[in-house]
């Protein structure tokens, strides 16, 4: 994660460089600064939800998943798993590499079954009653439901040129075909600050609010194929 928040800060501070390329006088290093800054508030504000929503969490999945919970502690992230049996050519992640450095995941497709729930059981969204969700591009499921989808499918390491690289994913392998997760997340991996008003269920997700998800994967490939 602190590569992806050096990429993002290099990627703000492109826009500000930009916006500003005819005014002689801009100041890239306050900008740069300015950025910085941000970034560390940015940490400050999520190492203090995760640690006030820890005790919640923890509650929640011993509650709810017993002696099948699992924790990952760098994304405060608990889950239950059930892998499938058969996958012995399981779908292999690919890792690309920016311009600027920064190590990341090849898009994939995926059709899955899904629900997202409230704490107290409350559903709010879902796919269709016997129809997958196709997705051509997962990153637009990540877009919808926050990066807890995306440590929930990502492979916990992965080889980019010859280089291990840690993407802090759930699953050693990531999510392979006919496997079932649910996990419960810090509320900044899901829709943090902004209130979910778009599910199928017509229920309202409070801002900073922990949810609950459940995927089945039905079918997984590259993207477009």
């Amino acid at each position: 994660m602190k590569k992806f928040t050096k990429f993002l800060m290099a990627f703000l501070c492109m826009g500000i460089v930009f916006a500003s390329c005819n005014k002689n006088d801009f100041d890239y290093e306050k900008a740069e600064r300015e950025q910085i800054e941000k970034a560390r508030l940015e940490k400050v504000r999520r190492d203090s939800l995760k640690k006030d929503q820890a005790p919640i969490l923890r509650e929640y999945a011993l509650n709810k998943w017993g002696d099948k919970a699992k924790y990952s502690d760098s994304t405060g992230i608990w889950y239950k798993v059930e892998l499938a049996t058969g996958n012995e050519t399981p779908y292999v992640y690919k890792g690309t590499v920016n311009g600027y450095g920064q190590v990341g995941l090849t898009p994939w497709a995926a059709t899955l079954n899904f629900k997202g729930e409230l704490m107290n059981g409350t559903l709010f969204d879902k796919n269709t009653d016997g129809v997958p969700k196709v997705y051509d591009n997962i990153g637009t499921a990540f877009n919808v439901y926050g990066a807890a989808w995306y440590f929930a499918f990502a492979p916990t390491i992965i080889n980019v040129q010859g280089k291990d690289v840690r993407l802090e994913g759930l699953l050693p392998k990531g999510l392979q075909k006919n496997d079932k997760i649910s996990f419960i997340s810090p509320s900044y991996y899901t829709f943090d600050q902004v209130e979910y008003t778009k599910g199928s269920e017509k229920v309202t997700v409070p801002k900073n609010t922990p949810v609950v998800y459940t995927i089945e994967v039905k079918t997984i490939g590259n993207s477009g194929s």
